[in-house]
């Protein structure tokens, strides 16, 4: 059995089934997976979705900030140096991500995440390592095709490229959506103090990355104009604290962080999914339930949104509190929703873990 390590910062709980897919799926190749992450720390730990399993190798993480930027000082090295291969973040404030490049030796190296810079601009300094990344690694795994051909044009070969398709088990949302019934779900948030009447929904962490406080403006702005708008908010975070005012006056449900269940209850009844910054993986949530999404025109969404499709399955407002209250009110009104014919399937975890398999199979051949 050959042997490969994955390295991350830390594992949420979303990620245990494509890690726990894989590990099977690479066994039948005659491949043992380990997976090594650190604990969140700030606002990952905030968010209360670290994952908790057996098989998961956990290291002290270490950090310093040097004014904006979080140089990752964990140094997993002592882990995974006997193994055939490693993947590491693309990262290029990553000690274990350099390192693992920088001395590779015969060990084969990859990088996976975003590969293009999604989510924030890159200050010079950690462009030119990320290239430099992308260029030595043997593999790149890019969450998106987006990615994939940022990793062309900075020299990558195609053929030391996966466009992995990033996804959550969205199998299981999609059972939850099919076995809950409207009545009940609606029964439910209605004894966790959801008001009756059409409602908008947020599903993800609170924290800066999501632009809380802009989405709180917006309420505020709603509340001025005596909307009788209501937000219902699934999930947790640093920043829960800057809805308060909101939930206080009536205008927002929080529901803190829930389950698969919890979130097929909110969505089967929303009349749209708000999130004004850093659309990820909510995506993929609301390809399953068939749930428009609200968003802004903002330069750093994660990949996942090119998913939706702007105008049918995601509806942008431009990046300004007043607009994007006013398209939280037309969405309030079910206004947005497009046809049913129009939802493509979304994007599996099994297919994930194969096209991922296809890329460790290139990696080690």
């Amino acid at each position: 059995m050959r042997e490969l390590a994955i390295v991350q910062p830390y594992v949420p709980q979303y990620r245990v089934p494509f890690f726990e897919g894989l590990s099977r799926a690479l066994e039948a190749d005659g491949v043992t997976l380990r997976v090594i992450a650190g604990t969140p720390t700030g606002a990952q730990e905030a968010r209360a979705d670290a994952a908790q399993a057996d098989w998961l190798e956990t290291v002290t993480p270490r950090g310093l900030d040097i004014g904006s930027r979080h140089l990752s000082l964990t140094y997993s090295r002592s882990l995974w140096r006997n193994a055939d291969a490693v993947i590491v973040p693309h990262q290029g404030t990553s000690l274990d991500a350099v390192s693992a490049i920088a001395y590779r030796g015969s060990r084969r190296v990859g990088v996976w995440g975003h590969i293009a810079p999604y989510t924030s601009p890159l200050n010079v300094i950690d462009g030119a390592i990320e290239r430099w990344q992308l260029r030595r690694a043997r593999h790149v795994f890019a969450y998106m095709p987006g990615g994939a051909e940022f990793a062309r044009r900075v020299g990558v070969e195609s053929s030391r490229i996966t466009t992995v398709m990033n996804s959550i088990d969205s199998a299981d949302l999609e059972s939850e959506l099919t076995h809950q019934s409207a009545t009940l779900a609606r029964a439910s948030l209605h004894a966790r103090g959801v008001p009756d009447g059409r409602y908008l929904a947020y599903v993800g962490g609170l924290d800066e990355s999501k632009r809380i406080t802009f989405l709180a403006r917006a309420l505020d702005v709603l509340h001025g104009r005596n909307s009788d708008v209501h937000l219902v908010v699934l999930g947790t975070g640093e920043q829960s604290g800057i809805l308060g005012p909101a939930a206080a006056r009536g205008q927002v449900t929080l529901l803190g962080y829930g389950g698969t269940a919890d979130k097929a209850a909110v969505l089967l009844g929303a009349e749209a999914v708000v999130n004004p910054g850093r659309i990820g993986l909510i995506a993929v949530d609301c390809l399953a339930s068939r749930t428009p999404l609200i968003t802004t025109e903002w330069p750093w969404h994660a990949p996942e949104v090119e998913y939706l499709t702007k105008g049918v399955h995601m509806h942008v407002a431009a990046n300004d509190v007043s607009a994007f209250a006013d398209a939280m009110d037309r969405g309030a009104s079910g206004a947005l929703a497009p046809a049913d014919d129009a939802w493509p399937d979304p994007p599996t975890i099994q297919a994930m873990v194969q096209n991922f398999r296809s890329g460790v199979r290139r990696l080690l051949r």
